[in-house]
């Protein structure tokens, strides 16, 4: 079981990797290959999936008030207002939830990780089970390190 520290960790991690690979390239938000997401996608689909992103979720499980979440992933939630945002609109909103997962697992004790549950529905993939609050923090690591990874590789592919 992780502790808060460890948890806090994490998240602080991946605020900094997140960064680091959008560092620079401002002039290339919208530049994708035929078969992938440009980075701007990519920053959508982690403001919104889960619906409100996944440090409300986060908080939400950890302080109690929510006790299910309704995950519809492979969006990249463009809008509009968003394809008009500079980076540092574009980066506000995940910068946003991952403060929001660390002021909330700030406040937790390390036992609360494992205590606090919610029902997790994944309807495409028909999957409905009760997850840990720890379960959404390691889904946090697991999911955004994919789109990391996806950045990492736009990066690489324009030689930023």
């Amino acid at each position: 079981m992780a502790t808060r520290d460890e948890n806090l960790a994490t998240v602080r991690r991946i605020r900094e990797e997140l960064t680091g690979l959008l560092a620079g390239m401002d002039y290339c938000l919208d530049w994708k290959d035929a078969d992938n997401w440009c980075a701007r996608e990519v920053l959508c689909h982690l403001v919104d999936t889960p619906e409100g992103g996944i440090g409300s979720v986060i908080a939400g499980v950890l302080g109690g008030t929510r006790d299910e979440v309704t995950i519809l992933p492979d969006a990249n939630n463009m809008t509009p207002e968003r394809v008009a945002a500079d980076i540092g609109e574009a980066l506000a909103g995940p910068l946003g939830i991952l403060q929001t997962a660390e002021d909330a697992i700030a406040a937790a004790s390390d036992a609360d990780f494992m205590d606090r549950t919610a029902m997790a529905h994944l309807p495409h993939r028909e999957v409905h089970e009760v997850r840990t609050a720890q379960a959404f923090i390691d889904g946090l690591e697991r999911h955004w390190g994919e789109h990391l990874n996806q950045l990492r590789v736009i990066r690489e592919s324009l030689g930023v």
